[in-house]
């Protein structure tokens, strides 16, 4: 029976995951330092450690059939605040991972890792990150392509992951949602821009879906490619904002639409039980307009705000 140690699993994918984990009833612990959380309350197995320590990983991976690997500093901004640990967290932990451990690896990597793109991209595009993120996180796709590992090219996260863990507010669904709300009018730049979209139960069931399965490599991880301003469209719709568009360029350059058909042949996931935007926009929109999050704007649900307080206190380092 596969029994799985969720590096990263007190995290926002990381709360979906283990929440499928218990219902499949697959035997688990998480592996966390909680640099975004201040605790950990699902009454699961949980080990405090940093990724960064390797003696305490070698004891404990060994354990272990199957490693999920959700530890990273994420986001442009948030890696940007401390590069050598972004570099540390991001890439070398991942290549100690695969220097050290020959059982099964699911990783979550980024879309991001393609760039710019104007047509839809593949697995076999060719790749131009434009951030440190992005480009660590192609860094450990390298170490991992000769392991038997999975790794996940993931579109942009939206939605509640589970009843533990944070929300995030800085991710482009959930953030426009709660402006719509909070302020009655979302600001568009240019708006041309894709991103493809993704919500995190559904990241959580491809990955615990496919954990024992014959599968291996790269695959996108995506519902659906939007524009923003057609993003921007449907959160008016449903919410009954204003939308203020400008032609003044935004300054995340990333513009790509990709292809899930690779995941599709290869039942990755299932197109047909995958949630859409307009569930991820509910879903924040109860939250906030039940008052279940007091502080929308509260540093702790946007990653480089909540790393930048951490290095003003010494602490992300």
């Amino acid at each position: 029976m596969a029994k799985v140690l969720v590096v990263g699993g007190a995290g926002y994918i990381g709360g979906a995951v283990t929440e499928l984990l218990i219902a499949e009833k697959i035997p688990f612990s998480v592996y966390d330092s909680l640099v975004y959380e201040p605790h950990y309350l699902k009454k699961v197995d949980f080990v405090s450690g940093d990724v960064r320590d390797t003696a305490k990983l070698k004891a404990l991976i060994a354990n272990y059939t199957h490693v999920i690997w959700l530890a990273a500093i994420v986001g442009d901004g948030a890696c940007d605040v401390n590069p050598g640990l972004t570099g540390e967290v991001n890439q070398n932990a991942v290549k100690w991972l695969a220097e050290n451990y020959h059982g099964r690896i699911v990783f979550t990597s980024t879309c991001s890792v393609y760039g710019q793109y104007d047509a839809e991209v593949e697995e076999e595009s060719a790749v131009g990150p434009l951030s440190l993120y992005a480009k660590t996180k192609l860094a450990a796709e390298g170490f991992l392509q000769a392991e038997n590992s999975l790794i996940f090219r993931l579109g942009t996260a939206f939605g509640v992951s589970d009843t533990y863990s944070r929300p995030r507010m800085d991710l482009v669904v959930n953030y426009m949602t709660t402006n719509a709300l909070t302020k009655g009018e979302l600001s568009v730049f240019g708006g041309t821009q894709w991103r493809p979209l993704v919500h995190v139960k559904d990241i959580a069931e491809a990955i615990v879906h496919n954990l024992e399965r014959p599968v291996r490599g790269v695959y996108n991880l995506a519902a659906q490619n939007l524009q923003i301003k057609e993003l921007a469209g449907i959160v008016s719709k449903m919410t009954g904002c204003r939308v203020k568009y400008t032609e003044q360029k935004f300054q995340d350059q990333r513009n790509y639409h990709v292809s899930t058909k690779k995941a599709l042949r290869d039942e990755i996931f299932n197109p047909n039980t995958m949630r859409t935007v307009q569930d991820g926009v509910r879903e924040i929109a109860e939250l906030v307009g039940l008052g279940r999050i007091k502080q929308t704007e509260n540093d702790v649900y946007f990653n480089v705000r909540h790393a930048e307080r951490l290095k003003a206190y010494g602490q992300f380092a």
